[in-house]
């Protein structure tokens, strides 16, 4: 007796719960699962470029900051000696360091680009933050 009235309590929880669960039948989630390869495609391919451009990118803005810094350091930001020795004393660091940041910066832009917008200039380029 247990076990009909438990199965029938089963049965009629499902038959009430995929009433109130929602139609995925619509053409949206069709496209999705046929455009997720392309997606994934443009994500790889958006982490390939963007991993070497973020790194030339972050890079130079590494050098040019840490040369700001030396040269402030030194009593003049905008002095054109403190400037040459903020070049030679900090430049090399602001590279590495920038360069060293710029490849995760550029892969995950690429990674997260490369999926909302596969094979997109969007994805291969950086816009000015």
């Amino acid at each position: 007796m247990y076990k009909k009235l438990a199965s029938s309590f089963v049965l009629a929880a499902a038959l009430v719960g995929t009433m109130v669960a929602p139609s995925f039948a619509d053409g949206d989630t069709f496209q999705s699962i046929c455009f997720f390869p392309v997606r994934v495609a443009g994500s790889g391919v958006g982490t390939v470029v963007g991993v070497p451009e973020g790194a030339v990118k972050d890079g130079t803005r590494g050098a040019i900051k840490a040369t700001k810094w030396v040269a402030g350091k030194l009593g003049n930001e905008d002095g054109t000696y403190q400037q040459w020795a903020g070049a030679l004393l900090g430049g090399p660091f602001g590279i590495v360091g920038g360069a060293a940041y710029g490849c995760f910066d550029g892969g995950w832009h690429g990674l997260k680009t490369g999926y909302q917008k596969p094979f997109s200039k969007d994805a291969w380029t950086f816009k000015e933050e």
